[in-house]
Formats: structure tokens, C-alpha cells, sequence
């Protein structure tokens, strides 16, 4: 992933990431949890280490804590109404931050560590210090204690935002049953950026791995894996009320709309450069998944490019999974790759994987780069929050695009129009159906 962020090889982005970065937090309770939190999103990309006696390139210190090193040295500190990291000790209140505050928090306290410790060029800027005010959420205290009913949803994905949204989801009181979409298996390179993956996941079903590791976090939720996409889910059980979308492709989010969910949360992360968050109610005059995620010229060249670069056709690629004709293509393409290995497999993660490699150098690459684990993180937070700003009324816009390398801004939230060409909008018959199957329902809502 980092070599293809930078633009070298294997060998140079290894280089990067040599050495450690040095973790020294507070006695605090609130403190120590924080700094577990960094840690657990930092070490997916480097070492971290509490050991001041190893070879750190950064230390970072969390809370009131001395530093115990000389190394390059970042200072990140966390109250109710803020979370400040800097180059020197900043000041912040005594008061106690709400876990989930602390957890987006943390995602940029990740960004600048590692963009301290990697000292690229090439990577997003970071300007410090970062400030996070946690009324650019626009989530109220107060609205952090109402209760998620998840009866009804089901969270379509179990990658890497989806691990990250259920991470959030800890934080705050969910309960009921939420079934988990997904009909991928584990890759090699999940665990670099999914929270509840490890090693030992790889070639498991992501549905029901998930599930099994995620629900020790949830007594009042039960995780239902389900191994296959969404238009199979709702074949099995009918339309479903709401759908959390945590998907990586355009061409998928589209084919969710198109199943005519009653309410959308979506979040999604555009490699390591930015989080988009976007919500909806059916029927509604604005926009829609597919109005957020229209095909664009840029979706076409990288589907020629997975296609040329694994040595298929474009017809295959739109199939979104390997099939056992396409698996045996790519395999005799590439060697090192078993063809029982990738089936089923799809075609964006494979790529992803193969340019993170270097084994693919495509000017598409980079675009399609597997993001950070801080990136993921932060979109699975974000997620948490917009359901909670939709579930108490503090919701009036639907779109929210956020730069994981710096502060949020409220601001920046906006209300996206219908497009006059949309996949789902611009049909009468699906407008139609949506309008039957949930007018009266979200009327009553």
C-alpha cells in the first residue's frame, strides 16, 4: 500500500516503515484507553512499542505523560470538547471525553504520528497541530446516550469500514439483531487495516468472521453472518427497512440502491485522501446511493485497468466476483497466484492487493489504494455518528465529505440534489416501488 502511495518499491516503502514509534501515555483511565485506542489503529502499519530502550523514529505522548525518549517527539491530548495534537504539550481541560469522541479522535492522532514517522512527500499534508473540536460533529452529548435499534438493518460489508463501524458502534448503546452481508472470504491484506482481523482469518468467510469476533464487544446485539451480497439477502428476506453500506465499489453501491432499501447509511473512504458519509430516507427528492455513486468516466478506466491488468475482459470484471473461468485466466496471467485461491475472490480487492504488492503497476493503482487503518476507522466513526444525529433529529443534510489527515468541519456538509440521470432516481418504476413500500413508514417516522 505504501509503495504505491509513494510511488516506489517494495524495498524503498519498507524502509519507511523500519524502526518504531514509541507510545508513553498518562496514568489517567480515560488516558490509557485513548492511547490503546492509537495504538491499536498505528500498529496495523508499524511497529509500536512502550519499551523506551527500543529504536524509535517517534515518540508519542498521550496525555500528561513525560516523554522517555530523544526522539522526534508528538504530543496529543484529549478533553470533553476537544482532542489537540502537536508538535509541543497542548492544553486541554480536566473533563473526560465520550469514548466515541475519543475514538475519531484517535484517528487523527494516528494520521499525524504516521505522517511523522514516515516523513513522505508524497503522502496527504498534515498541519499541526490538529485540532479536533467535537462540535464540528455535529452530535450533541446528549444525543451520544440514546439508544441504536439495529432490527430492521443489516450492514452490508465486512471489510475494512465495516470492522471499523462496529468498532465505533461499542461506544454507544446498540442493541437488537443485525444481520452482516457479505460473500467475500478474508484476504491476505484485510488484517492490515481490519480491526477485528487477524492473520489467522485469512481465507475465512469476512461475514461470519466478523460476526464471531466482533460480538464479544455486544451483549445486546446478536451478529448474523451472511455469506452472500446484498440482492441474494434480500431474495432470502424481502425488502429490508435499513441498509448500513459499507462497500468498496461504486458498481455495488448501485446494485444496494437498487434493491430500494427504506433508509441508507453509507460511508466510504477515497483511498487515503478522503471519507465521504452520506445518508437518505425513501422516498426522498434528494439524492440517492446512485446519485452519490453515478458511474463516472474514472470508474470505467479502472475497471479496463483491473481488466488488463489481471489478463481478463471487461465483461468479467462487471461480474464484481472471480469466477472459476476467471480465476483460471488470472492464475495462468500471473504467476504465484493458485486459481482455488482467488475464486470468488473480487476483482477490486485482488487488485488492490497485487498493486499494494507491486506486483501490478498500473496508473490505476494508486487510485484504487487500500486505504490506512486510520482512513477506515475514521469512515465507521463517522457512521456511528450520523445515525445517531438521524435516530435524535439533528440531521438535515445528507452528504458529508471529511479529510482524514485533518479536522472535521462541520461546515462542509451539504444537502446533494437528486442527478437528472440517476440509475434508480430517474426510473419511474423504482420510484414507484419505493414510494409504495416506504412513504407510510417514513411519514410515521
Amino acid at each position: 500500500m505504501l509503495a504505491s502511495a509513494l510511488g516506489v518499491d517494495e524495498d524503498a516503502a519498507s524502509a519507511r516503515l523500519e524502526g518504531r514509534i514509541l507510545v508513553t501515555a498518562g496514568e489517567r483511565a480515560s488516558c490509557a484507553d485513548w492511547a490503546r485506542e492509537i495504538c491499536d489503529l498505528l500498529d496495523r502499519t508499524m511497529s509500536v512499542t512502550r519499551d523506551p530502550a527500543d529504536d524509535v523514529k517517534v515518540e508519542l505522548v498521550v496525555g500528561d505523560a513525560v516523554p522517555r525518549s530523544d526522539a522526534k517527539r508528538l504530543y496529543a491530548r484529549i478533553d470533553a470538547s476537544k482532542a489537540v495534537i502537536g508538535l509541543e504539550p497542548p492544553k486541554v481541560a480536566s473533563t473526560e471525553p465520550h469514548p466515541l469522541f475519543a475514538a475519531i479522535a484517535a484517528c487523527s492522532a494516528a494520521a499525524a504520528t504516521l505522517s511523522l514517522a514516515i516523513d513522505a512527500e508524497e503522502l496527504p499534508k498534515v498541519g499541526l497541530p490538529i485540532t479536533v473540536p467535537f462540535d464540528q460533529l455535529g452530535i450533541s452529548r446528549e444525543a451520544l446516550d440514546a439508544s441504536i435499534d439495529l432490527d430492521g438493518a443489516a450492514l452490508i460489508g465486512a471489510g475494512a469500514v465495516g470492522n471499523a463501524f462496529l468498532r465505533a458502534l461499542r461506544h454507544v448503546d446498540a442493541r437488537g439483531t443485525l444481520p452482516i452481508v457479505d460473500p467475500k472470504a478474508v484476504g491476505g491484506g484485510n488484517p492490515n487495516r481490519c480491526l477485528y482481523f487477524t492473520e489467522a482469518d485469512v481465507e475465512h468467510p469476512k461475514a461470519e468472521t466478523l460476526a464471531r469476533n466482533a460480538s464479544p464487544d455486544f451483549p445486546h446485539v446478536a451478529l448474523i453472518p451472511f455469506n452472500g451480497n446484498f440482492h441474494d439477502y434480500v431474495a432470502k428476506n424481502g425488502p429490508h427497512r435499513t441498509a448500513i453500506v459499507t462497500v468498496d465499489s461504486r458498481r455495488v453501491r448501485r446494485a444496494i440502491q437498487a434493491e430500494v432499501p427504506g433508509r441508507v447509511f453509507d460511508a466510504s473512504t477515497t483511498d487515503i485522501r478522503a471519507v465521504v458519509v452520506h445518508s437518505h430516507r425513501q422516498p426522498t427528492a434528494n439524492a440517492c446511493l446512485s446519485c452519490i455513486y453515478r458511474h463516472v468516466p474514472d470508474e470505467q478506466a479502472r475497471e479496463r485497468a483491473i481488466a488488463g491488468g489481471l489478463g481478463i475482459s471487461l465483461d468479467m470484471v462487471r461480474e464484481s466476483l472471480i469466477s472459476a473461468d476467471a480465476a483460471a485466466l488470472i492464475a495462468g496471467a500471473h504467476a504465484g497466484i493458485q486459481a482455488a485461491a482467488i475464486e470468488g475472490m473480487a476483482y477490486d480487492s485482488l487488485f488492490k492487493q497485487l498493486c499494494a504488492e507491486q506486483a501490478l503497476k498500473s496508473a490505476e493503482g494508486k487510485q484504487v489504494l487500500a486505504p490506512f487503518a486510520f482512513v477506515s476507522a475514521l469512515a465507521g466513526n463517522l457512521l456511528v455518528v450520523e445515525m445517531l444525529r438521524v435516530q435524535t433529529g439533528q440531521a438535515d443534510t445528507n452528504y458529508w465529505q471529511v479529510d482524514p489527515w485533518g479536522s472535521p468541519i462541520g461546515k462542509l456538509r451539504s444537502c446533494r440534489p437528486r442527478i437528472v440521470d440517476c440509475e434508480f432516481c430517474s426510473i419511474p418504476h423504482f420510484v414507484a416501488i419505493a414510494d409504495q413500500l416506504w412513504r407510510e413508514k417514513s411519514e410515521a417516522a
